[in-house]
């Protein structure tokens, strides 16, 4: 059996959820791939899951200051936002889904902000980055390397990319996921992108049957259905991790790195990424 998703699908390959999909601006709903800093809802993972990304774009707010950064999959741009106010010298904030941009333009409207709607995989811009950040999108897009082509190419040879990404099989927990990817996976497709590691952590994030059963209150677009739970493997490895597990852990891997620009020396192991 295959994973698969009974989701309907944008051209990046992210699908919409019925979640996602809303009126006003103003009652913009959370979803786990729609973070909205003021909605976290009060359960222990969703908000586990919002600190782990705001401490990925605490790091790179270290990285960006008098610098031209791109924040791709921006999302909602409170991100975005925090890099501007870090002090980067302009934010470039990209998103495929139309309404998660109109809500970034109305809520986080600085002059040295702009968010545009594109797909990741095809956005192109008239001058490179020094800092490319990419938090939680490379499991999402259709294919990964050429994502990372288009990264290289978009930033300036002595720029920065900050990059995480969820370890393990985790398409059976999020419909939205494409893949799934090891350390050696995601090392491996940088270095045939061209980059270079130079520093990279861990950061743990589980999921108990409490959380489970919450998130299906939480989140209902994102429910399997009986043929998917019965028929599917994500079902059923959905079904053994709530029965015999009781717990899903996802490690979220979060990297630096730069363009390798290597002329044959010796180069140091990647370090811890603070």
């Amino acid at each position: 059996m295959k994973y698969e998703h009974n989701f309907p699908k944008n051209q990046s390959g992210k699908s919409n959820s019925t979640a996602e999909v809303v009126e006003d601006s103003e009652s913009f709903p959370f979803t786990w791939e729609r973070l909205i800093p003021k909605q976290i809802p009060n359960d222990p993972a969703s908000q586990k899951l919002f600190d782990i990304h705001m401490r990925r774009y605490e790091t790179a707010a270290r990285y960006v200051k008098g610098k031209r950064v791109l924040d791709i999959a921006c999302g909602t741009g409170y991100g975005s936002q925090m890099l501007a106010s870090a002090g980067a010298r302009s934010v470039v904030g990209v998103d495929i889904c139309p309404t998660t941009v109109e809500y970034a333009k109305k809520h986080y409207p600085e002059t040295n902000v702009e968010f545009v709607c594109a797909d990741a995989e095809q956005f192109k811009w008239h001058e490179q980055f020094d800092v490319v950040v990419s938090f939680e999108t490379i499991e999402h897009v259709p294919h990964p390397g050429k994502f990372l082509e288009r990264l290289h190419s978009l930033l300036l040879p002595q720029g920065d990319l900050l990059l995480s990404v969820p370890l393990g099989e985790t398409r059976h927990i999020d419909c939205y996921h494409l893949h799934a990817f090891s350390y050696e996976d995601i090392f491996a497709l940088l270095d045939k992108a061209g980059f270079l590691v130079n520093q990279y952590r861990c950061d743990d994030w589980c999921l108990t049957r409490a959380d489970l059963l919450r998130w299906r209150q939480l989140y209902p677009a994102a429910r399997p259905s009986l043929y998917e739970q019965f028929f599917t493997c994500r079902g059923w490895q959905l079904l053994y991790d709530f029965f015999f597990r009781g717990v899903i852990n996802v490690p979220e891997l979060a990297v630096a790195a730069q363009i390798n620009i290597s002329t044959g020396e010796v180069r140091r192991a990647p370090t811890h990424l603070e």
